[in-house]
Formats: structure tokens, C-alpha cells, sequence
């Protein structure tokens, strides 16, 4: 019976929603937020001085988020095969879109390590793009339930 799919399906959707919101916090909590502070005050603070990152921090970071982030965008985004709902074109291309946000938004630590950026901004916006566009896909599969 294909209706108890929707049972382990909705409990990645949750579970997966789980993962992007402590990773988000998690990231924000490396980039000095206090309990004192708010999130705005971080969020300034991000933009004009990012912390200080290394070449050697840049690898540390990118292989592992490269792989978890990768292999989680993989595995949600192959339940769009099963779609009758969305056309598989639009799922290609949400899910391309995914995987180029994802490497702008690893490769987004390495341009502020090296000195292209100085400001934080990058990281934020390709953060913000990447959050948004795997949003978009864990509804395109709430919908497709």
C-alpha cells in the first residue's frame, strides 16, 4: 500500500527541516552570537567583520559539508523522481540550482579565507540562497506526498 510511504517520507521533511534550522543556529553561534545579543547584532557583525578564517579551516570545513550536505540534497531530491505532481524538468532544475548554491556557499568560506571578500556578506547571501532553494525543494516533496 503506496499511503504508508507518507508516513517515513513526512518524518524526513520534519527531520531534514530539523537538520537545516540546527545547522543555520549552529552556524550562527560560531560567528559569535551571545545570549545577550540578538540575531540583527550578529548579523551586522557578520557583514562588517567576518571572524577570521584560514586555508587550512576552508578544507577542514568544505570536504565534510560537501559530502553531508550533498549526499542529503541526493536523497531528497531523488523522491522528486517519483512526482506525478511536478514536472521532472522543474525538478532538474531546482535541484541544479540546489547543488550550485550549495558549492557557492562552500566556496563562499574559501573567497573570504583567501581576501577576495572582506566583508561577510557573501557568506550570508549564498547561505540565504541555499536555505532558500532546499526550502523549496522540501516543499516541492511535501507536495508531491
Amino acid at each position: 500500500n503506496l499511503s504508508f510511504f507518507h508516513i517515513p517520507i513526512s518524518y524526513m521533511l520534519l527531520y531534514t527541516l530539523l537538520i537545516l534550522g540546527t545547522g543555520v543556529w549552529l552556524f550562527l553561534l560560531s560567528q559569535g552570537l551571545a545570549s545577550s545579543e540578538g540575531i540583527g547584532i550578529t548579523l551586522s557583525k557578520i557583514i562588517q567583520t567576518p571572524e577570521p578564517k584560514s586555508l587550512h579551516n576552508f578544507f577542514e570545513v568544505a570536504a565534510p559539508h560537501m559530502f553531508a550536505m550533498g549526499t542529503l540534497m541526493f536523497v531528497v531530491a531523488h523522491f522528486m523522481l517519483f512526482s506525478t505532481k511536478i514536472s521532472q524538468r522543474i525538478s532538474l532544475i531546482v535541484s541544479m540550482l540546489l547543488f550550485v548554491f550549495l558549492l557557492f556557499n562552500i566556496f563562499s568560506y574559501g573567497a573570504i579565507s583567501l581576501g577576495f571578500v572582506v566583508s561577510g556578506w557573501i557568506k550570508l547571501l549564498s547561505m540565504a540562497l541555499f536555505v532558500g532553494m532546499f526550502v523549496v525543494l522540501l516543499g516541492m516533496v511535501a507536495i508531491s506526498l
